[in-house]
C-alpha cells in the first residue's frame, strides 16, 4: 500500500531551492529594481493551457518589514480596481515561501528610459506628445478608480517617470508601476515627514510634504514630456537643494528657453508650461484634460495617431534584441520568515531547543561556580523571630537551663609589687639576654619570662689598637 506524500517530521534537512512561486514556474529574470524583481513566469493548467506572465516579487528583506508588506497589499488592492488599456493589468497576488508577488500582464517592450539610452537621443516632439497623451489617459483611469461600493478612491500615483512607462511592440504606452500610489481611504499609509518618489519629477507641493491630488501627477507628466523632448530635466537631475530651489520657483521663461533650443513647436511649449505651474490651480485640472489638449493639437498639426504609433512600434522592435533579453535564473532558496510549512516549523523548533539548552548551560555554570572550592562552615541555625513561626521547644528548654544555671565569676588575679628587672646579663659569646613577658602562667598568676638573645654590636677599633691585635701586622 503506497503512502501519500506528506511532510516527514524526522527530516531536518533545509528546504530545497525552488523555481516555483504558487502556481507559477519562474523561467527568467526581466528586470531588478530597488524594491522588487520582475521575473518571467509560466502558468500551465489542464487541457494544455499555458500562458506567460510577469511576476513582480518584492525583495525578501523588504517583505519582512511590516510597512513594505502593507504597501505591497495596497498596491495589489488598488491595481485590481484599475482596468484601462494604458495601465498594466494585474492578474493575481499571493505569498509563497516567504515571497510576496504580483502577477502582471506580460508586456513585450521596453521602458522609455531604456529606449532613450539605447537611441542616445531624445524623442521627436510629436512622438513625445503622443506618448504622454496616452499615459495621461491611463493616469486618469487611476485617479477616478472606485471601490466595490462605487466610492472614489482618490488615488495619486506620486512616482511618475520614464522608468515607469513602457512601450510595447505595437507602440502602445503603458503605465506599469503603482508602487507609491496613495489612496485617500488610507491617508496614513505614508510615514509623516518622509519624502517618497524622485525629486526631479516631483511637484512643488509634494516636495514640501504637503497634501497632493491628481494635479501633482499632472506636474510630473509635464516634467516627463519636457525630458522626452529635450533629453534633460527642467529643474535638475540630482536630489540636491539646488534642484529643490529651482523646483519651487518654476521659472516659466527658463522652461520656454530650454524647449525652444530644441526646436519644440510653440503649441507644445505652452502645454508643457501649463503643466509646470507652481500653483496647482493654474495647471490642467486633470490628466484627461491634458490628454485631450495634446490629442487636439496633434490633429490640428496634421499628425495622425496611427502613423505616430507605427513609428513608435518600429523603434521598440529595433531595440528589443539588445535591451529585451531575459536573464536565466538559478533556483531560489526560500526566504527568511516563510510562513507555513512543516519544514520551517521544524527548523523553528530546532532553534528553540538549541536556545533552551544554551540558556540552561549558562544558568548551571553561573549557579555552580560560586560554590566550587569553598568549605562548609558550621554555623548556628538561624533563629526566626516572626510571629507566624512556632518556636522550637528544645531551643526554649536549653535557653531556660542556661538562665537557671549560676555562672561562677572569673578569678581575680592579684598583681604583685613591681620589682625593677636586673640589668641584662652578658654571656660568654657576646650576646645580650632580654627577658620578655611571654609564655605560660605561673602558680602566682604571673607571666613567665622568655629569654631572647641578641648579638652585642662590636665596637669599632681604631689604628694602633688594630695593629696590636693583628699578629701578622708588620711593625
Amino acid at each position: 500500500m503506497s503512502i501519500p506524500d506528506r511532510p516527514v517530521l524526522g527530516d531536518f534537512s533545509p528546504p530545497p531551492p525552488t523555481s516555483r512561486l504558487g502556481r507559477y514556474e519562474l523561467t527568467g529574470r526581466i528586470a531588478t529594481g530597488g524594491m522588487a524583481t520582475v521575473y518571467l513566469a509560466r502558468l500551465e493548467a489542464t487541457g494544455g493551457f499555458a500562458r506567460e506572465f510577469a511576476l513582480k516579487v518584492v525583495h525578501p528583506h523588504l517583505a519582512a518589514e511590516e510597512g513594505f508588506r502593507r504597501r505591497f497589499q495596497q498596491e495589489a488592492r488598488l491595481a485590481s480596481r484599475v482596468r484601462h488599456h494604458n495601465v498594466v493589468a494585474t492578474i493575481d497576488a499571493g505569498e509563497d515561501k516567504g515571497y510576496c508577488y504580483l502577477t502582471l500582464e506580460l508586456i513585450e517592450g521596453a521602458t522609455l528610459r531604456q529606449l532613450v539610452l539605447h537611441r542616445d537621443r531624445s524623442y521627436a516632439a510629436v512622438e513625445a506628445a503622443y506618448i504622454v497623451s496616452e499615459v495621461a489617459r491611463g493616469l486618469h483611469a487611476l485617479h477616478t478608480a472606485t471601490d466595490e461600493q462605487g466610492r472614489p478612491l482618490g488615488i495619486v500615483h506620486r512616482d511618475l517617470s520614464p522608468h515607469n512607462v513602457m512601450l510595447d511592440k505595437t507602440g502602445r504606452s503603458v503605465l506599469i508601476d503603482l508602487g507609491l500610489a496613495k489612496a485617500d481611504a488610507n491617508p496614513h499609509m505614508t510615514q509623516v515627514g518622509v519624502l517618497c518618489g524622485k525629486l526631479p519629477y516631483m511637484s512643488p507641493e509634494q516636495a514640501r510634504l504637503e497634501t497632493v491630488d491628481a494635479r501633482s501627477d499632472v506636474f510630473a507628466l509635464g516634467t516627463v514630456l519636457y525630458e522626452l523632448c529635450t533629453g534633460t530635466l527642467p529643474f535638475g537631475d540630482t536630489h540636491t537643494t539646488a534642484t529643490l530651489e529651482r523646483l519651487q520657483q518654476c521659472n516659466a521663461d527658463q522652461i520656454a528657453a530650454g524647449l525652444q533650443r530644441m526646436a519644440v513647436p510653440g503649441w507644445l511649449v505652452q502645454i508643457i508650461i501649463g503643466c509646470l505651474r507652481p500653483d496647482p490651480a493654474d495647471r490642467f485640472e486633470s490628466a484627461l484634460a491634458l490628454s485631450e489638449a495634446l490629442s487636439q493639437e496633434l490633429v490640428q498639426a496634421g499628425h495622425a495617431a496611427s502613423e505616430i504609433k507605427a513609428r513608435l512600434a518600429e523603434i521598440v522592435r529595433a531595440a528589443l534584441p539588445e535591451i529585451g533579453t531575459v536573464t536565466p535564473i538559478e533556483p531560489m532558496a526560500p526566504a527568511l520568515g516563510a510562513g507555513g510549512g512543516f519544514r520551517s516549523m521544524r527548523w523553528m523548533g530546532v532553534g528553540a531547543v538549541a536556545a533552551g539548552l544554551a540558556f540552561a548551560g549558562v544558568w548551571a555554570v553561573t549557579s555552580l561556580l560560586p560554590s566550587v572550592g569553598t568549605k562548609a562552615i558550621d554555623e548556628e541555625p538561624p533563629r526566626y523571630e516572626s510571629a507566624n513561626l512556632a518556636p522550637d521547644p528544645t531551643i526554649q528548654e536549653a535557653r531556660a537551663e542556661e538562665i537557671a544555671t549560676p555562672v561562677d565569676p572569673p578569678p581575680v588575679r592579684t598583681q604583685p609589687n613591681y620589682v625593677s628587672p636586673p640589668p641584662p646579663a652578658l654571656d660568654t659569646d657576646g650576646f645580650i639576654i632580654d627577658e620578655l613577658g611571654t609564655g605560660g602562667e605561673t602558680t602566682e598568676g604571673m607571666v613567665e619570662p622568655r629569654r631572647r638573645f641578641r648579638r652585642r654590636p662590636k665596637r669599632p677599633v681604631k689604628g694602633p689598637r688594630l695593629r696590636e691585635q693583628d699578629p701578622y701586622a708588620q711593625g
